[in-house]
């Protein structure tokens, strides 16, 4: 019987290993969400939308890229669920034409948990 018998140190060295193992895979795989929405791989497979622009900001450079780049504030409206306003940053570059206050636009966007990622198609801006 007494080798059977665990101690409470054992005890509490078995709970805080599970702890940290399960804490550690949590960690882990919110590194990888993270990582792929950075890449921008899912962004191309979200939900498309069409979106008002509520502002539009253009500014000369970044600190990071030294690029222009313009950022928007979009009231997205999707076909299921609910509407929700999101801010989008894209490089002046890449516009053909800088969408304006009141301007229809189209947005890809995913929802994940809390957070909603929405990216402009570039394309479609001035058609929708």
């Amino acid at each position: 019987m007494e080798i059977l018998a665990l101690h409470s140190k054992q005890i509490l060295l078995i709970l805080s290993l599970v702890l940290f193992t399960v804490c550690g895979l949590w960690f882990a795989m919110r590194i990888r969400r993270a990582t792929r929405l950075l890449r921008g791989r899912d962004i191309r497979e979200g939900l498309v939308a069409d979106a008002i622009v509520l502002l539009s900001e253009e500014h000369p450079s970044s600190y990071l890229q030294g690029d222009a780049y313009c950022t928007f504030q979009v009231h997205v409206k999707p076909a299921r669920g609910r509407n929700f306003v999101s801010e989008v940053h894209v490089l002046r570059e890449q516009l053909k034409r800088i969408p304006q206050a009141g301007d229809h636009v189209s947005v890809r966007y995913i929802y994940s948990g809390r957070k909603r990622t929405v990216a402009l198609n570039l394309d479609s801006i001035g058609q929708v």
